[in-house]
């Protein structure tokens, strides 16, 4: 019975010794101080997203999710320039428009579905009011602003978003940041270099020459690490910029409307032949079938949309349905030639020129990072990762517009969700560089597009 009774108690002490340990995560600093924080961009920044700037948007903008998780490591209070509602502020233009909702949208057949739609309520102008005497503010994200236009010094009478907390007419934006004197910082600027040419189909604006982006970028970062007499200078982290290949924007509508979406009968495509003939366009020919639709390219010829374009979602579906636009005018006592205008679509000669501006301002960034020791957050890998997906806590994020959680309903920006996931991005980022353990925000915390 003792020899029982010994390796009895041979085996609990073995199965005891055997018990798996359970390493406890323990947030830490690391090589970096996050006691003042200092957020640097445009709209990505700032908390823009379903087509305006709005209170809630602001409160899960990529800066204010970071803030949360600095503080678990000695990160201090972050402060906003919130808008007064949640509608906010988008403009068409010059126009004050609400943001985006999903609501009811009726096609010029009748067809009634879901669509992002302007909230039908006005705009609350307390929005546009200054906010300066509430200052200073960690986060100083512009929407709109390019590399150049955060170092004007006119800017604020240029653009009422950073009106709202300029706190001189005559103060460009970086010129906030020494009263900030960050101990840490974040910057994501540079898409509006590429995103202005590419809202308008290659069409107006023009990308910001390499030589100057570099130039300006190096003046944005030193501003960013130099702060008050007496002050250590700032770590931070630096993110690059996504070819517009992965932003829902310029990607949704080939998924609505295929570039050989003209589908024709025998009579149809004669008549056209003729038309088109008639018009002094005989090099352009239909056949029975599918076709691709007749698009206006960048020099103001006609030619065919190709599968290497893209259609932009400001493109007028009406206007193809019901108007004839892509073919013909439909009216039989007045048909004439009808080409899609070139401003609602990036062909493939200019989307390749994109991706050679977006590489060129990548490495740029990347070698800046270097120069200046700072964490390198490569956004531009992150998207394509996101064309695919992937799955968080058992629920699914992708880039696909509304139904993929990361983007909002303007196509461009996050959802909170979205922001989480990139919040997270830096985070690894920092954590790798500075040796840091800045926990992860929980992604599943933040909600993606709202459904009525």
């Amino acid at each position: 019975m003792k020899i029982k009774y010994y390796i009895l108690l041979l085996l609990i002490f073995t199965i005891a010794a055997c018990k798996p340990e359970i390493d406890e995560f323990s947030p830490t600093k690391g090589g970096a101080d996050f006691s003042s924080f200092l957020a640097v961009g445009n709209s990505l920044t700032s908390g823009y997203a379903d087509g305006a700037l709005y209170k809630s948007g602001q409160e899960a903008s990529v800066p204010n999710i970071l803030a949360k998780q600095f503080a678990f490591v000695g990160g201090g209070d972050f402060k906003q320039p919130l808008m007064v509602d949640d509608l906010g502020v988008g403009f068409s233009g010059i126009v004050p428009l609400p943001k985006y909702i999903l609501g009811p949208s009726t096609s010029c057949t009748g067809e009634v579905s879901l669509a992002p739609i302007r909230a039908p309520f006005d705009v609350d102008m307390g929005n546009l009011i200054s906010v300066a005497a509430g200052g200073p503010y960690n986060n100083i994200g512009v929407p709109g602003a390019k590399t150049f236009h955060l170092l004007f010094d006119q800017y604020s009478q240029l653009n009422p978003y950073y009106a709202r907390f300029a706190t001189d007419p005559n103060m460009p934006v970086m010129g906030l940041a020494a009263a900030i004197d960050a101990s840490f910082f974040t910057l994501w600027i540079g898409n509006n270099d590429i995103l202005g040419y590419c809202f308008a189909g290659g069409a107006a604006d023009s990308m910001t020459d390499p030589a100057q982006f570099a130039y300006f970028m190096d003046l944005i970062i030193k501003g960013c690490i130099q702060n008050q007499p007496g002050s250590e200078p700032a770590k931070g982290a630096v993110a690059n910029i996504p070819n517009v290949s992965t932003i829902p924007y310029f990607t949704f509508m080939n998924s609505q409307v295929p570039y050989y979406g003209l589908v024709l009968d025998e009579e149809q495509a004669a008549g056209l032949n003729l038309l088109y003939t008639m018009y002094g366009h005989p090099e352009i020919t239909f056949q029975a079938g599918p076709n691709p639709w007749v698009v206006e390219n960048s020099d103001g010829s006609w030619g065919r949309m190709t599968e290497k374009d893209y259609f932009l979602m400001n493109l007028p579906t009406d206007s193809m349905q019901c108007h004839g636009m892509g073919v013909a005018n439909p009216d039989p006592s007045n048909p004439y030639p009808y080409p899609i205008p070139h401003k609602y679509i990036l062909d493939g000669n200019e989307l390749w020129g994109i991706q050679q501006y977006v590489n060129q301002y990548n490495a740029i960034i990347y070698d800046l990072c270097t120069m200046y020791e700072l964490a390198h957050v490569d956004m531009n890998q992150h998207m394509k990762e996101a064309v695919t997906g992937f799955y968080i806590d058992g629920i699914s994020y992708n880039s696909t517009f509304v139904y993929g959680n990361l983007f909002s309903l303007d196509g461009i920006h996050g959802t909170p969700a979205g922001n989480a996931v990139l919040a997270n991005h830096f985070i690894n980022a920092i954590n790798k560089t500075y040796s840091a353990s800045v926990p992860l925000a929980i992604v599943s915390d933040y909600g993606a597009i709202q459904y009525p």
